[in-house]
């Protein structure tokens, strides 16, 4: 049973790019002949149509600006489309815009029950859910304090309280994720989980992909020009962290070809995105290879330990490497060595199988080759692969791959800066 519905739903924003508000600056653009208004359209929305399930929990993912909160406010019917039709069965929660009903001069517990009556509960449903609503924030010591004198951590945790007491059928998210410390965070993503247990339909938006692939079921990629494409978790993902870090020339060639061809040829390729060999364009095609080919790396490419191939993790996740190399010559034995490079260019790593007491013998014409980086310790952002063969002394290089290779780790619930996570053993 679907319970939101969208059906060829258009959505667009006027900007004025001259328009004179002052009697002076009309007065100015009537004599000089330029009081015509020049009006810009934005599509954040072109003819979209999709459906939610009841139960589901759906992402929503893009850039900024097009048109991830819009949609959120289009269901909440804050916002009208332009055109189209949407159709909401079912009592929604919104956490949209946390504390916009807060006063600040009024104690946290004067707000409470303003802003729960804001959300639709009556002063009796307030009355039975303060001692719940006080609690999962945890300022029972500062409820008759004005929220005015709250730090924003404080503020964002009672206004979530106050939001979620509420008993929705639906309920809509919006970055809320992205305020207050590590274990306000952790709180609201287990409140949502607990959502998805009693079986809420949820619908999410956020840029932190690792919990939006934990969390969701499906998820729609909002691109820019209001394009809507829709898949699992996994195949979105892997499409908008390649259209995020792709150069801008094959950013183009994608986003035309969503434009020319429709959604189902650009779904059709977007497997290609996970399971390709991940080759970083911008070196593989700028001679960055190099040895005698006795052996040769025929096939690389990035998967989870499950097998399953993609090259987008999340910070603390295993990175599984799986090569093919084809024998040509007869060799007696091989190493296999990888380095892993920052963005800016940076080498972080430099690892062989020897330092591991492995030695690559018995090769055959045609073999498959994989190990594990366990527990990554990277942190948000691109990341470049060499991949090499050579003799046991070190002095043949069979074939050496610079940087041909990538992987992007998401920003994940790690806030840190630097491209490594350390970990502490904080004794005081």
């Amino acid at each position: 049973m679907s319970v939101i519905e969208f059906k060829n739903v258009t959505k667009h924003f006027k900007i004025y790019q001259n328009k004179n508000y002052s009697l002076k600056e009309k007065f100015l653009a009537k004599v000089l002949n330029r009081d015509k208004v020049q009006v810009q359209i934005i599509d954040v929305l072109k003819d979209a149509s999709f459906t939610i399930e009841k139960g589901e929990t759906v992402g929503i993912i893009g850039e900024n600006g097009t048109g991830k909160s819009t949609s959120l406010k289009l269901i909440s019917n804050i916002l009208k489309p332009n055109a189209g039709e949407i159709i909401v069965n079912g009592k929604i929660s919104s956490l949209l815009e946390i504390g916009v009903g807060f006063q600040p001069d009024l104690s946290g517990r004067e707000n409470v029950y303003m802003y729960g009556s804001i959300l639709g509960l009556s002063k009796s449903e307030i009355d039975d859910r303060y001692d719940r609503i006080v609690d999962f924030a945890e300022l029972r010591n500062f409820m008759d304090t004005p929220v005015k004198n709250y730090s924003s951590g404080m503020y964002m945790r009672l206004a979530f309280s106050v939001a979620v007491s509420v008993d929705p059928d639906i309920l809509l998210v919006d970055e809320v994720l992205a305020v207050g410390d590590a274990n306000f965070q952790k709180k609201c993503l287990d409140k949502i989980q607990s959502f998805k247990e009693e079986g809420k339909t949820i619908v999410f938006v956020s840029h932190d992909m690792g919990i939006v692939k934990k969390i969701c079921d499906r998820v729609i990629f909002i691109k820019k020009g209001g394009f809507v494409i829709e898949d699992t978790p996994e195949r979105m993902i892997g499409l908008y962290m390649k259209l995020l870090y792709s150069s801008s020339d094959e950013k183009d060639k994608i986003s035309n070809e969503i434009e020319e061809k429709g959604v189902e040829k650009v779904l059709e390729k977007v497997d290609n995105v996970d399971i390709d060999m991940h080759e970083a364009k911008e070196f593989s095609t700028t001679g960055n290879r190099e040895g005698n080919k006795k052996l040769e790396i025929s096939k690389a490419y990035f998967s989870d330990n499950a097998g399953m191939a993609r090259n987008v993790f999340n910070s603390g996740e295993d990175i599984k490497i799986n090569l093919e190399i084809k024998k040509n010559v007869e060799v007696e034995s091989s190493i296999l060595y990888f380095e892993i490079f920052s963005e800016e260019g940076w080498r972080l790593s430099y690892h062989n199988c020897n330092q591991d007491g492995i030695l690559i013998t018995d090769m055959k014409d045609s073999n498959f080759i994989s190990f594990i980086i366990q527990n990554n310790p990277f942190l948000h952002s691109k990341y470049y692969v060499s991949i090499g063969l050579c003799n046991e002394n070190n002095d043949e290089i069979y074939d050496y791959r610079n940087k041909h290779y990538y992987f992007i780790i998401n920003e994940g619930n790690i806030k840190e800066d630097g491209k490594v996570q350390l970990k502490c053993d904080w004794r005081l």
